[in-house]
């Protein structure tokens, strides 16, 4: 964000005060000021509201960047329209202030300037795997190669058996080639890599010391494997024959599970990329994202900032048990962030949340001696819902509570409308989640899940701008 001389931002008056601790809580390195507007709750003002209270004060606002409460509604156009100035929309919440000014974006895997975001894409190129795919349909394969591609992947990889045959596989392969997908084969059968050649593969997974002649056979590159003991001597004599008779080759030194060799196996990826620092390497992360009782977004961030550091070009994943769904999209993301850090020479970090799916990167900001504060500038009926590290809290005018369970927080309250107990269990229950989860709860709003549930566009316009 580019930081402009003067920053105003706009609230109400029961939120002055800690929008006030907020802004002196961090260092700024432009001058801010707040301007409290005739409304009690900021969350309820409108763009059109905000218009109408800053009309006439251009010379006041004059070159300074007017900044919104997030959750209000309407077209910020309408305060450019008034003021003349530069318009952006806050946080939901006014505690994540210090995250906002620092230029982050919560889900977003780009950069945003003036309005436009710029992605930096990961040259990792993603294989998706699909499995057993002698046993599917040719329509099945399409749309599992259609919905690996919307997901990321940038090759689609055919999974056969070592036992059973693939009749229609030559077909499989000219209608995803026709259709505009880049293909491989992942098979130790002869007949299923000759047949798969013929029909024009893109690459084949996997030969070793026992299938290597094949290889001069083929008219695409292979990814060569270590033998099964996993010393990388056969290997290196193995790239030697490839290289002398000029066959295009992708090494895969074989991550195994974790603990089952895993820290190992990493070990001799370094060693190979030593020895052959300009050979293209792949590294097939199924093996620990399937096989691994953990949430797959942390360990598909760990793995593939790993094959950014080691300089990998592809990644194989697929999504075959339950816990790895997501994967081929996470595994994407993922290198994108390892991508952005590295390139920015930074940590991963507060540049793309994500992958934060389950915890979130930031907390319920608000203590229970300012949520007092707000409890005693309330003059209406409507309950206000907030999170804290330690309670879930209700309060109105005539009613302040607390506690750490939903239902024990609603049997207090007489709610008579069928509606409007809806509305509170709902808002409570969701509470509860956050409450458990260390998750940030704002009243109204879904709980953020990453990128399982983040939507695109941000609100910040100069003049005419978006108010998405």
């Amino acid at each position: 964000m580019t930081s402009p001389d003067k920053y105003v931002l706009i609230t109400g008056k029961i939120a002055r005060r800690a929008l006030e601790r907020t802004m002196n809580s961090f260092a700024m390195t432009s001058a801010w000021e707040i301007k409290m507007l005739d409304c009690s709750v900021s969350a309820l003002m409108s763009t059109g509201f905000i218009a109408r209270k800053l009309a006439g004060k251009q010379r006041e606002l004059a070159g300074k960047t007017i900044i919104i409460p997030g959750l209000c509604q309407g077209a910020i156009d309408e305060i450019y329209q008034v003021t003349g100035c530069r318009v952006l929309r806050g946080p939901k919440d006014l505690k994540d202030l210090p995250i906002y000014f620092r230029g982050s974006v919560p889900g977003n895997s780009g950069v945003e300037e003036n309005g436009v975001v710029h992605i930096s894409e990961s040259p990792i190129k993603i294989l998706a795997e699909i499995v057993d795919a002698h046993r599917l349909t040719i329509d099945q394969i399409v749309s599992r190669a259609r919905y690996y591609y919307e997901k990321g992947a940038n090759i689609i990889d055919i999974g056969s058996s070592v036992d059973e045959p693939f009749p229609h596989l030559r077909e499989v392969i000219r209608t995803l080639k026709t259709q505009g997908f880049a293909v491989s084969i992942d098979s130790h059968r002869q007949e299923d890599i000759i047949a798969a050649n013929q029909a024009g593969v893109d690459l084949v997974l996997s030969v070793n010391s026992f299938n290597l002649e094949l290889a001069r056979e083929l008219d695409c590159p292979v990814v060569i494997i270590p033998d099964d003991d996993g010393d990388l001597m056969p290997l290196y004599r193995n790239i030697e024959k490839l290289e002398s008779w000029n066959k295009s080759y992708v090494v895969d030194p074989i991550l195994p599970p974790l603990t089952m060799g895993l820290a190992e196996s990493i070990g001799r990826c370094q060693e190979v990329r030593r020895h052959f620092p300009e050979c293209a390497m792949l590294l097939g992360l199924s093996n620990v994202t399937e096989l691994v009782d953990a949430d797959s977004t942390g360990v598909n961030a760990m793995l593939a900032g790993i094959a950014t550091e080691l300089n990998i070009n592809y990644l194989l994943t697929t999504e075959v048990s339950h816990r790895a769904r997501g994967t081929v999209q996470e595994t994407k993301r993922a290198c994108n962030l390892a991508y952005r850090a590295m390139t920015a020479g930074s940590l991963p970090k507060h540049l793309d949340y994500g992958l934060l799916t389950i915890k979130d990167p930031y907390g319920n900001g608000f203590d229970e001696t300012e949520l007092r504060e707000m409890h005693y500038e309330i003059k209406d009926e409507n309950y206000r819902i907030f999170v804290t590290e330690q309670f879930i809290y209700l309060f109105n005018n005539t009613l302040f509570l607390r506690g750490t369970h939903a239902q024990e927080i609603f049997s207090h309250l007489a709610v008579k409308d069928s509606v409007h107990a809806f509305y509170l269990g709902r808002e409570l229950s969701k509470a509860e989640l956050a409450l458990c989860l260390g998750k940030k709860y704002t009243q109204d709003y879904p709980l953020r899940w990453g990128y399982l549930n983040e939507t695109e566009g941000k609100g910040s316009a100069t003049g005419g701008g978006d108010d998405s």
